[in-house]
């Protein structure tokens, strides 16, 4: 479980030196439907994304980020109070970014109101108990004050009356890539993936199955690390383009042109919440729109004699588990697919990316669910994350899965538990499902999923 940094009133788009703008932040789970109930400090910093020489600056050449902790003249120390549930708090950009032509903010939890201990003494604020993820904004345009300060008011409202008056709708999320990435791109890189700020397209949020499942699937020793050793001996020396698989799988190329690593077998473990006596679907329960099936061959035949070496990922939203893939395993052509209200983003965060993906081994995708005369192929890999919070879409959810999948596709389901009727899923799936637990935290799990032989 993790909690979110949101900022209910988001940083605007342009802001001039020295003249205060209001932000409202707040910390919630990721569907919003809890705040975070401790008391506890966070810390604004302005971020320029480029790596600079300056006398106060700590700098990070590897991310082209650099921290200016003297950016801020107003506003850098944050108090987050549970009783209340939010904060306003005033902010200034300092006059040493006048330099600059646009800066960042990142809000995250001030780890120095939990390591002052002092003999022994209690801290104030106790650490959290879940992790807190920052917010980054948006690059902000700055504008410069007003240098005759002789006509200080007069100059300065004139700015302010021209500023766009309009907030970022998007926030950003940066993961930090594990320290074995470092000898391939460098010290302290992430993973960068924005997302809605406000309340709004589900898809277009980050789900806590989404940030469980990209941390570990990009460990070393995670099951997808295992198993990719233990197959690339036995992998085509030349894979077919990924733009091949695009129209094999029957998903429409919208390109844009411009924890714990230790992974453990375990039989299945649904959460003992979920009511366990809903009867599972027989195979024939669910409409199997394939159209793979030809004369003289079973289904099973002509899916194995057709499968794709793709990993498709199904529900991608923001992309970030299919992104944190294909960065970890660039041998992977990776196909991140959704409905178009997700795409744009999706795109936007594959191209954020580029630096970590220099063979571009994903593409994305439209790819619907509910669509009956597709013609498809199994792929290698299926990746899903927070698919099966909405029952009434288990039976196209599983029907595609069906499609998509032979007795040697590997399903890789993250999963958080959230309400009982997701059993549902669990019990139709094991009709045609061996489902294994490779890791665990919290209430999240991921599942992965075998076709049983002959089904």
């Amino acid at each position: 479980m993790y909690y979110y940094i949101r900022l209910l009133k988001n940083t605007p788009v342009e802001a001039v030196i020295q003249e205060p703008f209001k932000i409202v932040f707040t910390i919630t789970t990721d569907l919003t439907e809890k705040f975070y109930d401790k008391p506890c400090k966070l810390k604004c910093q302005a971020v320029i994304r480029a790596a600079i020489t300056h006398q106060d600056s700590v700098s990070d050449a590897e991310n082209l980020t650099t921290i200016i902790p003297q950016g801020l003249s107003q506003g850098s120390s944050l108090d987050y109070d549970p009783n209340i549930g939010y904060c306003s708090v005033d902010l200034r950009i300092a006059p040493c970014l006048t330099a600059y032509d646009e800066c960042q903010l990142v809000l995250s939890l001030d780890p120095t109101a939990f390591n002052t201990r002092q003999l022994g003494a209690k801290c104030l604020v106790e650490p959290p108990e879940y992790e807190i993820i920052p917010a980054w904004s948006l690059p902000i345009r700055l504008r410069p004050a007003a240098l005759d300060f002789s006509r200080k008011t007069k100059h300065r409202q004139g700015n302010k009356k021209n500023l766009t008056d309009t907030r970022q709708d998007l926030v950003e999320r940066h993961f930090r890539l594990p320290p074995h990435f470092a000898s391939k791109h460098g010290s302290g890189r992430s993973l960068l993936v924005r997302e809605d700020a406000t309340e709004g397209i589900m898809a277009r949020h980050i789900w806590d199955s989404g940030v469980f499942m990209a941390k570990y699937l990009m460990q070393e020793g995670s099951w997808l690390s295992q198993y990719m050793s233990e197959t690339r001996e036995h992998r085509k020396k030349e894979e077919a383009p990924i733009e091949t698989s695009l129209s094999n799988l029957s998903v429409t190329d919208m390109t844009n042109t411009s924890s714990d690593s230790t992974a453990v077998s375990m039989p299945v473990d649904i959460p003992s919440t979920i009511s366990a006596d809903v009867t599972a679907a027989s195979p024939s329960s669910i409409p199997n729109y394939s159209k793979n099936e030809t004369e003289g061959e079973t289904k099973s035949e002509a899916k194995t004699k057709n499968r794709e070496r793709v990993c498709l990922e199904l529900g991608a939203g923001t992309g970030l588990v299919g992104i944190a893939v294909a960065i970890a395993f660039p041998e992977l052509n990776v196909l991140s697919t959704d409905l178009d209200e997700a795409l744009t983003l999706m795109q936007q965060n594959v191209d954020a990316n580029a630096a970590l993906l220099p063979d571009m081994n994903i593409k994305v995708g439209f790819l619907d669910w509910t669509e009956k005369d597709r013609v498809v192929n199994p792929v290698e890999i299926l990746l899903l994350a927070d698919v099966v919070y909405n029952d009434l879409s288990h039976d196209w959810l599983l029907q595609t899965i069906l499609d998509y999948s032979d007795e040697e596709t590997k399903v890789l389901l993250g999963y958080k538990f959230r309400h009982e009727a997701e059993q549902k899923f669990f019990d139709r799936a094991k009709a045609y499902f061996d489902i294994v637990n490779v890791h665990q935290q919290d209430t999240m799990q991921l599942f992965v999923l075998t076709r049983k032989v002959n089904i």
